[in-house]
This record gives structure tokens, C-alpha cells and sequence, in this order.
């Protein structure tokens, strides 16, 4: 966890400005008591853009809705949506659910 930690930390004080930084899986090999600090500078930097794919509860409550981008895979065919596509509150608390709830119905009404 410590390792990783370290790797992010590096990513954000080292990476030149501008920089686009692809995290899949952010929370995976992440010190549980680093998640919130590392979340939070990530949050903090506004001079690198971060692609982060995440199913910790912690990262996607602190995460503002406006910047989500949902992935969507239909067979062979990928697409993204904003939250706003799917009306999905832009209250941190209530985005959470509606992600969840909005995800289940738009997979069941998947025509394979």
C-alpha cells in the first residue's frame, strides 16, 4: 500500500502541468489510511487532467458528479456518458445511489 501511495504522490508533484494521468483501479494496492489524502490532492491539483476508474465509496463520494464520465460497454461497442445523461444528482450523498440505481436499470433494458 505504501509502494503505491508513494507512486501517486510521485505522479502528482513530479508530472509536468498539462499532463493526462490514467489511474485504473485507484483504490487497489492503495494504503487504506492514504485514500483520503491521496484523493484529496488529486482533487486539489487543477493543472493535471486524471482519468480514474473506482468502485471505493470514498472516491466517488468526494468526486463532484460533474466530473464523472460513465463507461458503457453494449457487446462489442464502448461509449461514455456525463451524469447529467443519466440525471444522476449532483448532491454528493444522493449521486452515489442514483449511480447505482440508474446502472441497473440501464442494464436491464439492454437489448443484446
Amino acid at each position: 500500500g505504501m509502494c503505491k501511495s508513494l507512486i501517486h504522490l510521485s505522479e502528482l508533484f513530479l508530472t509536468p502541468e498539462g499532463s493526462v494521468i490514467l489511474i485504473d483501479e485507484f483504490e487497489n494496492s492503495l494504503g487504506i489510511n492514504c485514500i483520503d489524502s491521496v484523493t484529496d490532492l488529486i482533487l486539489e491539483n487543477r493543472n493535471l487532467q486524471f482519468i480514474i476508474t473506482s468502485h471505493h465509496p470514498y472516491v466517488i463520494n468526494n468526486i463532484s458528479p460533474e466530473f464523472w464520465k460513465i463507461v458503457l460497454r453494449k457487446g462489442g461497442s464502448i461509449s461514455t456518458k456525463n451524469a447529467e445523461y443519466f440525471h444522476i444528482s449532483k448532491s454528493r450523498q444522493k449521486a452515489f445511489i442514483d449511480l447505482i440505481n440508474v446502472l441497473e436499470d440501464y442494464y436491464e433494458n439492454i437489448e443484446d
